[in-house]
Order: C-alpha cells, then structure tokens, then sequence
C-alpha cells in the first residue's frame, strides 16, 4: 500500500510511504491512498494528482527541478601556502621553471 501527501512541497514533490505485508496503517489527514493498479509516473514524486475521498483518482507527470549546483569547497591551507608562494615566486621573479 502506498500513500502521498495531497499538498505538494515547497520544489512540487509530494511525501509518500510505502508499507508492505499486511499492515493497513489508517491514513492520516491529508494524506491519500494511491490505489495498487494506478500507474506510477517517472516523475514521482513530482506529480499532480486529484483526490477524491481519501484516494487519489488521477495521477499526472510534474516537473522535476534541476538539481541547484554544489558550491567548490574552499582551499585548505596547503593550497593556500601553495598559491601565496608562487605568487610571491612570481612577484620577486624567483619563480623556478619546471624542467
């Protein structure tokens, strides 16, 4: 059995639970029970669905957001060290080449 919350989040995803075997939780309020042969978007859990007595009677793909990006890590202090002797190398035209 599985349920979804009728009012989507903040990014139009939907909370759910699965629940396997034989146990039949009561649905709280504000859930409903998608029903066992409804079929399932690729989208879930961003999907648009109607409710109607506690079942959901209509489901329809949503729109997946793009994920935000990661931000770099700042530079640990080696890398620091790292860039203030170069730039130092660089400044006294000391710099050693590569050989």
């Amino acid at each position: 059995m599985k349920i979804i919350e009728t009012r989507a989040l903040e990014n139009g995803a939907h909370r759910n639970q699965e629940f396997y075997g034989s146990f039949v939780p009561q649905v709280p309020n504000g859930w409903a029970v998608i029903p066992e042969d409804m079929p399932i978007p690729d989208t879930f859990p961003f999907v648009d669905i109607e409710v109607e007595n506690g079942v959901v009677t209509a489901m329809t793909a949503g729109v997946v957001p793009e994920p935000e990006p990661v931000p770099e890590p700042p530079p640990t202090a080696m890398e620091r060290v790292e860039a203030q002797v170069a730039y130092t190398a660089m400044m006294t035209d000391t710099l050693i080449e590569e050989v």
